[in-house]
């Protein structure tokens, strides 16, 4: 798994990180801290697939000596990265330390009366989580796996993990469903640990994650089912019934979400 301590964003704007020359880019500012300052770094153009790919996986390569994280970074609209990264829609590092179970338990909670609910009498919600789902064993993620499969801005920010991202910068884009980056981090942080879960993405409400070991067992697969309800019910309110959503987690690579 990857891991480093966070390192120091560059202020070139064609910066060369971990010996890998980068494009022009600028610094992300987090305006909407209580002392707005620095949080990541992004590329001011999006980049084609093909060399967003090259350039993540070499920098996740060399991540253990830099210290900083790249990420595929998606706008409001996917041509144009201004919210929320050149906007800096951000509140700040937050370092808050908080349990995964407590925060998808009281998601779950929260989820009992959903915004949209499912008007179809023949649907049943994911049971509540009350414990984590069992670690799956397996190798980690390598640098040279990671799967880019869109264009997109290219994100490095200073962080110790993958999973710390989402505090590190303030991420806003779960509000609605009143999880902030501490909340998100810690979810991420176990996922990273269960389930070899890295996260490769992130947009103004969008998330994508992508993992090396997959659940196959129906109870592996029901109790996962569940925490991904917990973390983000609009996948499966807005989008895929419950029980075609846990067909999917034995099969997809990624695990991507969106909050309304």
């Amino acid at each position: 798994m990857f891991r480093s301590t966070a390192g120091t964003l560059p202020t070139e704007a064609t910066p060369t990180v971990g010996g890998v020359p980068l494009p022009k880019g600028r610094v992300v500012t987090a305006t909407e801290a209580d002392h707005p300052g620095p949080v990541a770094w992004i590329t001011e153009d999006i980049l084609e697939v093909e060399q967003l790919q090259s350039l993540v996986r070499k920098l996740a390569a060399a991540f253990p000596q830099t210290g900083l994280w790249p990420v595929r970074a998606r706008g409001l609209d996917d041509d144009d990265l201004a919210r929320p990264w050149l906007d800096g829609e951000f509140t700040g590092p937050d370092d808050r330390t908080i349990e995964a179970l407590t925060v998808l338990t009281a998601q779950a909670v929260a989820d009992e009366e959903p915004d949209y609910p499912d008007t179809d009498p023949d649907s049943t919600e994911p049971d509540p989580v009350t414990a984590l789902a069992a670690p799956i064993p397996g190798p980690d993620l390598t640098a040279e796996q990671i799967e880019i499969d869109h264009p997109g801005g290219l994100l490095l920010v200073p962080v110790a993990r993958p999973a710390d991202v989402p505090a590190a910068l303030g991420w806003i884009g779960a509000t609605n469903s009143e999880l902030r980056g501490a909340e998100l981090t810690a979810v991420l942080r176990s996922w990273e640990d269960r389930f070899g879960a890295v996260l490769i993405g992130l947009g103004f409400d969008t998330m994508t994650v992508q993992l090396s070991r997959l659940p196959q067992g129906a109870d592996e697969i029901q109790a996962i089912l569940g925490e991904h309800y917990a973390f983000c019910a609009d996948n499966i309110d807005q989008g895929l019934p419950a029980d075609q959503y846990a067909e999917g987690l034995s099969e997809w690579l990624h695990w991507d979400f969106w909050w309304d």
